[in-house]
């Protein structure tokens, strides 16, 4: 009958999406370089064709490819320290998830003012690492930054309001929202299969991200950020150019 398939290479699926330096491309893997849960992945391509047109009614007899964007978009889930540097334009190649904590070994009082913070480990707190102080309130938290630390006692950048003993002290990433900052040239591999199971790779060699922060408290649906890809065309230059050969991005299936 008329329209029937011809193959089972139907896409129902979901992918991976790993970004990375450019130079980095080829190499490329989950472990490293994945942003975690990823839904509606999806790339387009776009050319754009000048008409040369005759005669009064204006048939067309010839056509230009003028231009060929590539588009890619999806919406990422996991509100990561890297994930938020990449959604807000920044380089969150080298920004990985923290795991230090501590705890206070003594009370702190405010009055007189002091900024030393006595703690249980100091391992993996240095100067100039931002320090999350949970007064274990739910939603009571003090931020300092921090300027020393000897033996056992860390030294921050401003006087510390009263706090118990036994407090849990974080290290935490930063991130900056509003940045001026200009985000390095990236690359990302998309991995995803065919409903039939059959893999399908995507490379793209030189990206940026230009779209993607968006934080909402709410309660009725998960959250995510809308990430867009700025897909650039390589110069001669460019580590990858003999490889693409003019291509802005290649598809690897079978």
């Amino acid at each position: 009958m008329a329209g029937t398939a011809l193959t089972d290479n139907f896409m129902l699926s979901t992918a991976t999406v790993m970004i990375g330096p450019v130079t980095a491309l080829h190499d490329l893997n989950p472990v490293d370089h994945s942003i975690g849960l990823v839904k509606n992945f999806q790339v387009s391509s776009e050319p754009a064709y000048t008409e040369l047109t005759q005669g009064v009614k204006g048939t067309i007899v010839f056509s230009t490819l003028t231009s060929n964007p590539v588009r890619a978009s999806m919406e990422v889930y996991e509100y990561t320290a890297k994930n938020l540097n990449f959604a807000l334009g920044l380089d969150g190649t080298n920004v990985n998830a923290l795991s230090v904590s501590t705890t206070t070994t003594g009370a702190v009082a405010a009055s007189p003012a002091v900024s030393v913070l006595p703690v249980t480990s100091a391992t993996g707190i240095t100067a100039g690492k931002t320090l999350l102080i949970d007064k274990n309130n739910d939603d009571d938290f003090v931020i300092r930054k921090v300027v020393s630390v000897a033996s056992l006692n860390v030294t921050v950048d401003k006087p510390l309001p009263a706090l118990a003993s036994g407090v849990t002290v974080y290290v935490v990433n930063v991130v900056d929202i509003g940045s001026k900052a200009d985000q390095p040239f990236l690359s990302a591999k998309v991995a995803g299969k065919l409903a039939n199971g059959k893999h399908v790779v995507i490379l793209f060699p030189k990206i940026r991200i230009t779209k993607g922060f968006n934080m909402q408290f709410t309660s009725d649906n998960y959250g995510n950020m809308p990430f867009e890809f700025a897909i650039y065309d390589l110069v001669s230059t460019d580590d990858a150019y003999a490889y693409f050969g003019g291509a802005s991005a290649k598809i690897f299936t079978r």
